[in-house]
């Protein structure tokens, strides 16, 4: 297999990976229609890190260190599958509603003006997310893909089957992993727009509740099946 071959073979398996709906894709969608599209986007960037990370650990030999000190990764695993639990308990809380903050309790002729002016606030809050609100976005992501056991397993299986005589395993894992980086942000920035899109259907407090409930289960569960399955390896 060529250098070139490689690129081409990885490319399609990784975009095709990027396609399937998972953690990831609820993670952007969460962000965008629960605070705003760039901080969407910044889950996005985030997630999209992730998956560089584990390309170049998995070429550099992560198989290998994984098979010298499995109680390291189980330890990992052990990790995630707890983060990915926060993210549950996060996701599927119930937000105190927005209505509340903008009531007005004294009853005057600028009552309505008042109301408008919360809103507005509201508005430009959510259009224009601070510094701090996109890197806080970013993080999540990246941790989220980080601590995804979906993602290890895809690497750690796949990464050395592209691997090409003569090309240092450095190289491969960036030139891979900057691949799988590209097709992730193109994906996961095209789902939130369309997020962000059909947010104003989205954000009222009934579909707010089922997508934190959806979200927060799926995480939940995938954090469950991790965490047992590194209990059971270890019986």
């Amino acid at each position: 297999m060529t250098y070139m071959q490689a690129l081409l073979g990885f490319a399609l398996v990784a975009g095709s990976m990027a396609l399937v709906p998972g953690l990831d894709m609820m993670m952007v969608l969460h962000e965008t229609i629960n605070t705003s599209r760039r901080r969407g986007i910044a889950a996005a960037w985030g997630i999209s890190c992730g998956v560089l990370v584990w390309a170049v650990a998995a070429a550099v030999g992560l198989a290998a260190l994984i098979n010298a000190f499995p109680m390291a990764y189980d330890a990992i695993r052990v990790v995630g599958g707890l983060y990915l639990f926060y993210l549950a308990f996060s996701m599927a809380r119930k937000k105190k509603s927005n209505s509340d903050d903008m009531i007005v309790k004294e009853i005057d002729t600028d009552a309505d003006a008042r109301h408008r002016a919360n809103v507005s606030r509201e508005t430009s809050l959510r259009e224009s997310p601070t510094f701090g609100d996109c890197a806080q976005s970013f993080f999540r992501g990246f941790l989220t893909d980080f601590f995804n056991p979906k993602i290890g397993v895809f690497y750690i299986a796949i990464i050395p089957q592209f691997l090409v005589s003569g090309v240092s395993n450095l190289q491969m894992g960036v030139s891979l992993g900057l691949i799988h980086f590209v097709e992730s942000i193109l994906v996961l920035t095209t789902v939130s727009y369309a997020a962000a899109f059909f947010a104003g259907r989205l954000r009222n407090e009934r579909s707010q509740r089922i997508l934190g409930l959806v979200s927060g289960a799926i995480m939940a569960v995938l954090g469950g099946v991790t965490i047992a399955d590194v209990v059971k390896s270890r019986l």
